[in-house]
C-alpha cells in the first residue's frame, strides 16, 4: 500500500510539472490496468507499450506471463523512463516519442500495442502519426489497445477513416477514477 501511495505521489508531481504531457493526475488503477491487458496474451509477444508512465500496466503484462525481454516500453518523460528502467531492467526501454516506434526493428512483429497516451489532448496530426507508426510495425491481425476517460473513442472518426481503422469498446472500467473505457483499434477487414 505504501508503494502505491508513493507511486501516486510521484505521478502527481510529474503531472504538475508537465500537465499536457502527462495528462492524468494519477497512474492507472489496478482495475484499469487489468482491463487494458485483458485481451493480451504471451503468444502476442513482443508487446509494445506506449506511454507506460510508472508501469501500472507493465506490471500487469508481466503478471499475465510476458517476460520483461518481450516488452518494448516507449516513454518520453525521462523521470518515468528512469523509474521504468529500474523496475523492469529486462525490458527494451526507448526514451522517446511514441511515433518513433515506426522506425524500430523487431525480431518478430508485435501482436499488440498497448497505449496509455493522452490521445484526447494531442493534435489529430500527432495521433495519426502515432497510430500510423504503430500499425506499420504490428503483424497482420495485430491491434492497438487504448484507454480513455472520455465517453467516446479517443481517436476521432476522420483519423480512423484515413487510416482505415475500426474501433471496438473492449471494456468499461467503473472501478477507476474517473471511470475509463478501453478500446481496441484494428485495421478494417482484419
Amino acid at each position: 500500500m505504501r508503494e502505491r501511495v508513493a507511486e501516486r505521489s510521484y505521478f502527481f508531481r510529474q503531472w504538475v510539472r508537465a500537465p499536457l504531457a502527462t495528462a492524468a493526475m494519477f497512474p492507472s488503477s489496478d482495475a484499469l490496468a487489468i482491463g487494458v491487458v485483458r485481451s493480451v496474451a504471451p503468444a502476442m509477444a513482443p508487446v509494445v507499450e506506449l506511454g507506460p508512465g510508472t508501469g501500472a500496466v507493465t506490471r500487469r503484462l508481466v503478471e499475465k506471463g510476458l517476460r520483461e525481454d518481450q516488452l518494448v516500453l516507449i516513454e518520453c518523460n525521462r523521470h518515468f523512463a528512469a523509474q521504468l528502467r529500474a523496475s523492469f531492467p529486462g525490458a527494451r526501454l526507448v526514451e522517446g516519442m511514441a511515433h518513433e516506434v515506426g522506425d524500430m526493428t523487431f525480431d518478430s512483429p508485435p501482436g499488440v500495442v498497448v497505449s496509455g497516451l493522452p490521445l484526447m489532448s494531442m493534435p489529430n496530426e500527432a495521433v495519426e502519426a502515432t497510430l500510423r507508426a504503430a500499425f506499420k510495425v504490428l503483424k497482420p491481425g495485430g491491434y492497438v489497445v487504448q484507454f480513455t476517460y472520455a465517453p467516446r473513442c479517443p481517436v476521432n472518426r476522420s483519423v480512423r477513416e484515413r487510416l482505415s481503422l475500426e474501433s471496438k469498446l473492449q471494456e468499461l472500467v467503473w472501478r477507476n477514477f474517473p471511470p475509463a473505457r478501453v478500446y481496441q483499434l484494428r485495421r478494417k477487414g482484419e
